[in-house]
């Protein structure tokens, strides 16, 4: 580079870095005022999973917190944890039996298919507070879905409840919805 373009080159760079400057000071640190960032909302990653035996799901619980459930195919077992900020292990544990809800007899659950899924609901129960979300498990073979609510409270993270069964959709037999 000839030392006259390395000149030129320095003296447009501090031109434009100065320029900046004096606007950001005159804007109060806002390039002039006409430019602000905007804040980015807050964005959970919810998520489900599945193979031949399990299926897995993350849950919001609250504004900060998150659960983990998973679905044992063979023994219909709904059990999920939340792990603890301050030791980083599992402080509350959750287990449900969701076979007879999904009009399983006991012992006749051969190879049986499930998905489970989660969303988002503002529930109210009588005497259990619950999270802000809703376990959704549906027998793949009939699309029976139950719903589950789960007691949570932020103050007590360790004090659980068993798992709350909501409602039943049956779509094939048995009407829309039983119970």
């Amino acid at each position: 580079m000839s030392e006259w373009m390395r000149r030129w080159t320095i003296g447009v760079g501090g031109f434009v870095v100065g320029g900046c400057a004096m606007l950001a000071a005159a804007g109060g640190g806002r390039l002039g005022g006409w430019w602000e960032p905007t804040p980015l909302p807050r964005v959970f990653a919810v998520t489900s999973q599945a193979d031949g035996a399990f299926a897995v799901c993350t849950v919001p619980l609250d504004g900060s917190t998150e659960g983990f459930f998973m679905l044992d195919f063979e023994t219909g077992d709904l059990s999920g944890g939340v792990l603890s900020p301050g030791t980083s292990q599992f402080a509350a544990a959750y287990k449900y039996n969701v076979l007879k809800d999904l009009g399983f007899k006991p012992g006749q659950a051969k190879n049986p298919k499930f998905l489970l899924v989660s969303g988002l609901a503002e529930l109210r129960r009588a005497n259990t507070v619950l999270a802000s979300s809703v376990l959704y498990v549906t027998d793949s073979s009939t699309g029976t879905t139950a719903a589950y609510g789960i007691p949570w409270n932020p103050q007590q993270p360790q004090a659980v409840a068993p798992l709350v069964l909501l409602d039943v959709a049956r779509p094939r037999g048995g009407g829309a919805k039983a119970k």
